[in-house]
């Protein structure tokens, strides 16, 4: 997978210089990346092309996809050490038994499995990026799905009884449910990755030291009302949320547990989310997907992509808000980065680009902003970043949702 991966970003990256070569009309150029684009496409091999530029880009490649290596070699030698250590106990406790064949035949099978594995030791990962030197702008694509799990676990009458972490699968019961201590959810360490499914017609608000924070946990609410309640989660957790309404809640990246980009994930379908959003975010620690949702009265937050270019998330499925409204809302133009197809009514602008340590913006990106009720003129943004600002009519084919649409 991180192989097929890896690929997509370097084919990306061939359609990116390609774009410069037509610009300064290198046929011969053009001709090699292509090359080099359909023999990727074949077999993950590369040409022998030496253009400097594309010599630049498969060295990234190359090195990137030796780390992957590296990185498989050492979960080989992990698993091919466990394997080693389960045999070792069970020949002993076969011989004790005095099952000598049996623990034989165990000894062979074990070290057949683990003839399947090498060694290695494990390497630092190093992302991949696009050539920086690109002068077009990245098309948009169509965003991926988001599955949600459908599961249905079995119902625990009284889960807020339960003394510690939730730990098992469960669907709650529909309650009015006041949180006033921390709820733990899943527990890496023990292997427990529970799903949570919270049924239509609850309301669950927040008092004292009341939070939700997933520690190892994918979390379902439908049609669900959240009140002054911090949602947290920790790496690779995901929050699901479909026609939900929240007032005055925080989605917020917690607990210890790192490791590549949009670690913590909240799924936000046909969503009320008023007052509040998140403190400051960051392309590392938060995913948010956010459609056919509305936001209004939010201070929204300053969004960090940390040294990376805005255009390469353009078209990630877990960092976008699209077909949204926001109502009376505080904007600084990092979050803008993060909208597609979206309406801004009664909307303020803040350009805080201008001030972040993120590094230059060198990869041109594009963003529309459909507006109603606004006559003020946009902050001029850095170079290489355009806002085009159009009437909310002007968003043909697309049904923008309203608060009364939500809550009807």
């Amino acid at each position: 997978f991180k192989e097929a991966e890896l690929a997509q970003k370097y084919l990306a990256a061939l359609d990116g210089l390609e774009k410069t070569y037509k610009a300064i009309g290198n046929l011969d150029g053009v001709v090699h990346l292509r090359e080099e684009r359909d023999a990727v496409k074949q077999s993950g091999a590369t040409t022998t092309h030496a253009d400097k530029e594309l010599v630049e880009l498969r060295e990234k490649y190359v090195k990137a996809l030796a780390v992957i290596d590296d990185g498989m070699k050492a979960v080989k030698a992990r698993v091919a050490a466990g394997i080693t250590k389960q045999v070792r106990e069970q020949e002993a406790a076969l011989t004790k038994a005095g099952k000598v064949d049996a623990a034989l035949a165990l000894r062979a099978e074990g070290e057949q499995l683990i003839l399947e594995y090498s060694s290695g030791a494990a390497a630092a990962a190093v992302p991949f990026s696009e050539d920086p030197r690109t002068s077009s702008k990245p098309d948009y694509q169509p965003l991926g799905p988001i599955k949600i799990p459908a599961d249905k676990p079995a119902l625990v009458a009284k889960p807020f009884e339960i003394k510690g972490r939730w730990l098992e699968n469960m669907t709650l019961p529909v309650a009015k449910q006041r949180i006033r201590e921390p709820i733990v959810i899943g527990d890496r360490m023990q292997h427990k990755w529970p799903l949570i499914v919270v049924p239509a017609g609850s309301f669950w608000s927040g008092a004292d030291k009341g939070r939700v924070e997933l520690s190892g946990c994918n979390f379902v609410a439908s049609n669900v009302q959240f009140e002054k309640l911090q949602l947290g989660a920790d790496h690779a957790c995901v929050y699901y949320f479909q026609h939900c309404d929240f007032t005055h809640c925080h989605f917020d990246k917690v607990g210890i547990w790192h490791g590549g980009d949009l670690q913590a994930k909240f799924y936000f379908e046909a969503c009320l989310i008023k007052g509040s959003f998140a403190a400051s975010i960051n392309v590392e620690q938060y995913g948010y997907r956010v459609q056919d949702s509305v936001l209004t009265g939010i201070d929204l937050p300053t969004m960090h992509f940390q040294k990376n270019q805005p255009a390469n998330y353009l078209n990630n499925s877990w960092l976008r808000l699209y077909h949204c409204r926001f109502i009376k809302c505080k904007v600084p133009l990092s979050f803008v980065l993060l909208t597609r197809d979206c309406v801004f009514e009664s909307c303020t602008f803040s350009n805080d680009l201008e001030k972040q340590d993120d590094g230059e913006i060198t990869t041109p990106i594009e963003i529309t902003l459909f507006m109603k009720d606004f006559k003020a003129k946009l902050p001029a943004p850095p170079d290489h970043v355009t806002l085009v600002s159009k009437a909310e009519s002007d968003l043909a084919g697309v049904v923008i949702p309203t608060a009364a649409s939500l809550t009807q």
